[in-house]
């Protein structure tokens, strides 16, 4: 047995020290307040070790929670990347279908040309103010 590092022999010595200071008459009283201070140590020491591994536990569940947390974050960050690359991918098709084929942009370009040429011809003479236009078909016949 070893109690605070005192073996049996020891504990033997300290206790016939103690009956010889202090007398048989004493020494139930003072076995008595030892048993007492005993169980207060060992339901202090219990008491410790409920504490300590409460603080444990509640560790533990923090770090489970933590993780979870830390984990959830990864999972939105790679959400909002998704997001982030569907709207770059929307923009993408936007740009692309408001750009003109260049065939388109070429026949647009040569109508505009003629457009400006036929703008840019003598038609038929405007008539003047008051006057009737003339037909060019009955111009020869009058």
């Amino acid at each position: 047995m070893d109690f605070f590092g005192i073996g049996a022999p020891e504990l033997v010595l300290i206790l016939l020290v103690f009956f010889i200071f202090l007398g048989p008459s004493k020494l139930p009283e003072i076995a008595g307040m030892m048993g007492k201070a005993m169980r207060k140590i060992k339901q202090a020491s219990a008491e410790m070790n409920k504490n300590l591994q409460e603080m444990s536990d509640e560790i533990k569940e923090t770090t489970k929670e933590t993780q979870s947390t830390v984990s959830g974050d990864s999972g939105l960050v790679r959400e909002l990347q998704d997001v982030s690359k569907e709207l770059g991918d929307a923009a993408k098709d936007i740009k692309d279908s408001t750009r003109l084929p260049s065939g388109i942009t070429k026949d647009l370009r040569e109508v505009s040309k003629e457009i400006t040429s036929a703008a840019k011809e003598p038609n038929v003479a405007e008539p003047k103010q008051g006057e009737v236009p003339k037909n060019p078909s009955q111009e020869g016949r009058s």
